[in-house]
């Protein structure tokens, strides 16, 4: 804006010949701005800097000009040029369109060998202690699983544990036909975003397993009063992790990957190091982490740690909602636009650091930005988008069958019509497009013999009501378009492909993996659930509601990405947030 200033007053003096007239008087007042301490200071600059000589008004007039023009081309070009589809790739760090279409003239980008050897190069692990998810997965749904993943890290950066072995950080799927499936931690999120970032961030790295240089067979010689480490390799070595079955070594196999068992009814810390041979590979209390003292000599010896959730909600739950509970005793009340409102502290640093670095995989944001372009542009014109983007309301409703006789529900409005009508107002006012995220397939799906009477009914309704919203769109009918809907996450979700999984320690990553779906390998609804979460990320405005853990970790990562228009939705009605939400609670 100074510049194009400047561009004014320089075009105006060189038209009305009183370029020293004006020059002086406008040098002045920035030199009185920069001296505003010292008014006289001005006055005795003015004596000392005589602008006099037209050649210099002349040339001063000129470079102004110039810089301005330069600056008007750039500007210009980027404007005319730049698509939405551009900018939403910087914003999410995506290839460019050109890019992406030399990418499916050349190959999958993911299968490519080059992108292969950075990740097992940024993955390498480094002789230093390592913290094991002894889990066969994380529990619950995608945003308690993430909370867990949180409580994880959090116990690595309290206990100054600098690696996380990554083949144990396995993703299940809570809920449906596939309940109990599991995907590694790569297929979903950027493990080398990551690690480029999470020295930075205070964080651990994501490494891979190799036994050559997190377990070995230690020999001691004794020197004099010192014990010697002999680190020969050349004698067998019983791992403490399972390359297999991905599990801590020791541990039932059969049991723990049987995808009928109830792992929250098994007690796996107790099982740890129990069985022989396996002594060194045991759990660890806090207080000896990194301290790890062998007791015979010629033992074997392990970078490894184990840690994880155990029987139950498990210790991973409570640790997260201990965190939490630090931030619940620091909220205070403010009185704003005549409201008494609560405002509650930033989450940890950890948290915070966390959700700035954990990105989703390359195939998954490819699939997000078709997603929002395809539904943009089917109601604008690419140059139109460009001139004047759609707004998009994001509604999280949560009203899958599961949820209705959740003992979080009675904080829930689930009635779809109910809902639609508290969103009339302020939250909606000038929106383009509603993007929905919920799970269709449980919402459509006939109501269960779980369900009371009045709960069937009201399954049924909001089906009714949800099939009704695609065709007329939100305020709609038969006669009058409402705000159009689009959903992205399992129609998005159950098409997206990725590699095969291939073995951890990465002995057949030379060869080109084949791809499959995330339909095939029934992992549709965790990965529709994270498709749906940084959707709504982009959106203009949010509506959520109490209760979710999925929400409130929206709520959250859009705080602290400066995204304002969160909304929380209740039996009475919508209320726009101020700061960061509360800690998730059915309480």
């Amino acid at each position: 804006l100074s510049l194009h200033c400047y561009f004014y007053a320089a075009i105006k003096t060189m038209t009305t010949e009183r370029c020293m007239e004006l020059s002086d008087s406008h040098g002045s007042l920035l030199y009185n701005d920069l001296n505003n301490d010292n008014p006289l200071a001005s006055d005795r600059s003015r004596s000392r800097s005589s602008w006099s000589s037209s050649w210099k008004r002349y040339l001063t007039c000129i470079a102004i000009t110039s810089l301005c023009l330069i600056q008007f081309g750039i500007s210009t070009k980027y404007l005319t040029t730049t698509t939405a589809d551009t900018l939403y790739s910087q914003i999410m760090d995506l290839p460019s369109v050109q890019s992406e279409v030399q990418q499916t003239t050349d190959g999958n980008a993911n299968n490519d060998l080059s992108s292969i050897d950075y990740f097992i190069n940024i993955t390498t692990p480094q002789p230093l202690p390592t913290l094991v998810h002894f889990d066969p997965r994380f529990i619950g749904g995608y945003r308690n699983q993430h909370m867990r993943f949180v409580a994880f890290v959090n116990f690595a950066v309290e206990n100054s544990i600098p690696q996380l072995l990554l083949p144990s950080l396995r993703w299940g799927v809570g809920q449906g036909e596939h309940k109990g499936r599991d995907v590694p931690f790569e297929y979903l999120f950027d493990v080398a975003h990551w690690n480029e970032r999470a020295e930075r961030a205070g964080l651990p790295r994501l490494v891979r397993y190799d036994a050559s240089v997190l377990e070995r067979r230690r020999r001691r010689r004794r020197s004099g009063t010192t014990d010697m480490m002999d680190n020969n390799n050349t004698s067998t070595t019983i791992a403490c992790f399972n390359t297999s079955s991905n599990l801590y070594s020791g541990l039932d196999e059969g049991l723990l990957r049987n995808p009928n068992t109830n792992i929250r009814r098994v007690n796996i810390w107790d099982e740890i190091g129990r069985l022989d041979g396996y002594a060194h590979c045991r759990r660890l209390p806090p207080s000896s982490v990194g301290q790890q003292e062998q007791e015979d000599v010629g033992d074997e010896f392990t970078y490894l740690l184990a840690h994880g959730g155990s029987k139950g909600v498990g210790r991973l739950w409570a640790d997260y909602n201990a965190m939490q509970r630090r931030r619940g005793k620091a909220k205070k009340n403010a009185i704003i636009d005549n409201r008494t409102i609560t405002i509650h502290p930033e989450h940890l640093p950890v948290e915070r650091a966390i959700n700035t670095i954990l990105r989703p995989s390359e195939a998954i944001r490819n699939a997000i930005q078709s997603a929002i372009v395809s539904s943009t542009t089917a109601q604008k014109d690419q140059q139109q988008q460009l001139r004047s983007p759609s707004k998009v309301l994001a509604l999280h409703p949560r009203i899958e069958h599961d949820m209705l006789h959740h003992r979080c529900a009675r904080f829930m409005e689930q009635n779809l019509t109910k809902i639609f009508d508290h969103l009339r107002g302020e939250c909606s006012h000038n929106v383009d497009l509603m993007f929905l995220a919920v799970n269709i397939e449980l919402v459509m799906a006939e109501p269960g013999s779980s369900l009371g009477s009045d709960l069937r009914e009201l399954a049924l309704e909001n089906a009714i009501v949800l099939n009704r919203t695609r065709m007329t769109g939100m305020f709609g009918n038969e006669s009058s378009v409402g705000i159009p809907m689009f959903e992205s996450g399992w129609r998005t979700a159950e098409n997206i492909l990725f590699p095969e999984e291939q073995s951890t320690d990465y002995s057949t990553a030379g060869t080109t993996p084949r791809l499959v779906s995330s339909k095939s390998l029934g992992i549709t609804d965790l990965v529709s659930s994270i498709v749906n979460f940084f959707t709504i990320i982009e959106a203009d405005r949010f509506v959520g509601v109490k209760g979710s853990s999925f929400s409130t970790d929206l709520f959250s990562v859009r705080y602290y990405m400066g995204k304002r228009g969160n909304y929380i939705l209740g039996p009475e009605g919508v209320e726009e947030l101020v700061g960061p939400p509360p800690s998730h609670s059915c309480n």
